[in-house]
């Protein structure tokens, strides 16, 4: 009911506004020459001041009182009467902080992009709190890592799966389909995908771009990327490993787009972007036919080209900025072929 008549009294703003009337909050100290010690919508013009509804032994009454030299606002001739309640602040909305180079939070923005929530959630730059080091992003998180969620309480959610999965409940319907498959065995499947992801592939795939890293170290992580390669081939291209008798694809839990092909995505853009161009791979999907159809189609999913295009934006300002050079990489490519850098 407050938030109702808080939405009254917008109406009411919006009347009197064309009648050049202006309405802004009254002051606490303003209140008290209304008569009234609730907060009330203050129009400068007329100076009327419209407390709030009061509820007396089960009756809602309205109370009004004019300051000196006040007029009433009349449009067709009906008295228009609003009030604000004490009880229905206008809280801010949701917010992402991430960067476009953030790999996880690039999964939360493309679900955001998909949900097309971004004037409900904006995304904004952890640099706005100072940084992801600072005091301010520390106390919404302690370990000082994105993305993170801020709540219209006030309060931070980290972890970008447990955040995907809050928007997305939250903001499903019957227009706005949850991206979480409701049939059992799709669900289990886009889970499986995402699980590979997150207990193999992300934890690894920093041996692309991030040093300082002994090139023995690097080169055993780099072949381990095939491993998961072939492990995402055999989830997208097997019957027996979709859990289903049915044609599967071309995505992990069917025709269209689930949170499993959200979470993998980010990560083969890195590797799709930085595998060819600093570790001389030539195809990363050769002889893998099932991941490259999925490559294909998500690729055809706007959300998906949108985060794309935002997080190989970054990359190619890493490169310009001579981040391989820099984390060692280059060398270890270029001078020790001991090691095998390219598998395709």
């Amino acid at each position: 009911i407050a938030c109702l008549l808080a939405a009254v009294a917008g109406v009411l703003v919006l009347s009197a506004a064309s009648f050049g009337y202006t309405a802004t909050p009254l002051s606490a100290s303003s209140i008290v020459s209304s008569g009234s010690s609730k907060p009330a919508v203050f129009f400068r013009k007329s100076n009327l001041v419209l407390p709030s509804i009061e509820t007396v032994n089960g009756i809602r009454k309205s109370t009004y009182s004019v300051k000196r030299g006040a007029q009433w606002i009349q449009q067709r001739n009906i008295l228009h009467r609003a009030v604000v309640s004490t009880n229905c602040a206008v809280a801010a909305p949701e917010t992402l902080y991430d960067i476009p180079v953030s790999n996880h939070g690039a999964r939360v923005r493309m679900l955001i992009y998909a949900k097309k929530l971004e004037d409900t959630v904006p995304i904004k730059s952890p640099q706005e709190l100072g940084g992801i080091k600072s005091e301010e992003f520390l106390k919404l998180n302690p370990l000082g890592k994105m993305p993170i969620l801020t709540l219209p309480d006030g309060t931070a959610m980290p972890e970008s799966t447990v955040i995907l999965r809050y928007l997305d409940k939250k903001y499903s319907g019957p227009e706005n389909p949850s991206l979480n498959p409701t049939q059992i065995e799709a669900r289990a499947r886009s889970d499986l995908f995402a699980q590979v992801i997150d207990s193999y592939f992300t934890p690894i795939q920093g041996c692309m771009y991030r040093g300082p890293m002994d090139a023995a170290t690097r080169a055993e992580q780099v072949k381990s990327i095939t491993t998961y390669f072939d492990v995402l081939e055999h989830l997208l291209s097997d019957k027996q490993a979709s859990f289903s008798k049915d044609s599967v694809g071309p995505f992990c839990a069917g025709e269209t787009p689930s949170l499993g092909d959200i979470v993998a995505f980010p990560t083969l853009v890195f590797a799709s972007w930085i595998l060819p161009r600093k570790f001389e791979w030539e195809d990363i999907f050769q002889s893998r036919p099932g991941l490259r159809r999925w490559w294909e189609a998500i690729n055809d999913w706007e959300p998906a080209s949108r985060v794309k295009s935002e997080i190989e934006s970054a990359l190619q300002e890493w490169d310009t900025s001579g981040r391989w050079e820099r984390v060692g990489i280059q060398e270890q490519v270029t001078l020790l072929d001991r090691f095998i850098w390219s598998y395709s």
